[in-house]
């Protein structure tokens, strides 16, 4: 397994997040967030979303590409958290406009998802409840402008969280299904024995990196 247990920016599983954040202090960028920037090509640095920000660390690296973000966590403290990572309490952008926003929400909170050239979801997207995932990956897909990528976690039905309340698990077909008319340029699934916060444990996660069509 490439990735240690998420950070997560939605849960209705209980787990000591603060405490999770001090244990993976030093990690390195997450690959599939790297490979969803590379997918980028030469596309000038705009507006990013990162869904699930926990310790920062992507935001932080995006800012510092001179992207504007919105960054999402339901868990308490997330402005102090974020801002301390990237190392200012106010980030202003070229331009001289504010270049970092942030929202203290959970998934089920949000009902629009503004505009954006990079959508990431760290390991996020599979604390979201079951039942408000679909309308979550509605505004998703539909934050995504024309060319825009994303990038995140999807688990499978053979992770063995497989059924924890308040997460939501898909098969490799449904994966693809939602992934319809999306050019697809990653999707790796790791179905193998790992580690977790928690201890010794049995992962399967879809890697995805997806660009949205451009106009012809």
């Amino acid at each position: 397994m490439r990735e240690s247990i998420p950070h997560a920016g939605v849960c209705c599983v209980t787990m000591d997040w603060s405490t999770f954040y001090k244990w993976q202090a030093g990690r390195e960028l997450r690959a599939t967030f790297l490979t969803g920037l590379e997918a980028l090509g030469d596309r000038a640095p705009g507006f990013a979303i990162d869904l699930g920000c926990g310790d920062g660390l992507e935001t932080k690296e995006l800012i510092r590409r001179g992207w504007r973000v919105l960054a999402i966590d339901s868990e308490p403290g997330v402005d102090e958290r974020v801002r301390a990572a990237v190392g200012a309490d106010d980030v202003l952008g070229s331009d001289g406009a504010p270049a970092l926003e942030i929202w203290q929400s959970d998934f089920a909170e949000i009902h629009e998802l503004p505009a954006a050239d990079f959508a990431y979801a760290g390991f996020s997207l599979p604390f979201c409840d079951a039942s408000h995932f679909p309308y979550l990956w509605a505004d998703i897909r539909d934050s995504l402008r024309p060319g825009a990528v994303f990038a995140g976690e999807l688990f499978g039905p053979d992770d063995e969280w497989f059924g924890r309340p308040g997460m939501n698990f898909h098969s490799l077909a449904g994966v693809e299904a939602m992934l319809d008319g999306l050019e697809v340029i990653q999707l790796i699934e790791d179905n193998q024995p790992g580690r977790s916060f928690e201890g010794p444990k049995h992962w399967d996660v879809f890697h995805i990196v997806a660009r949205a069509a451009s106009p012809n």
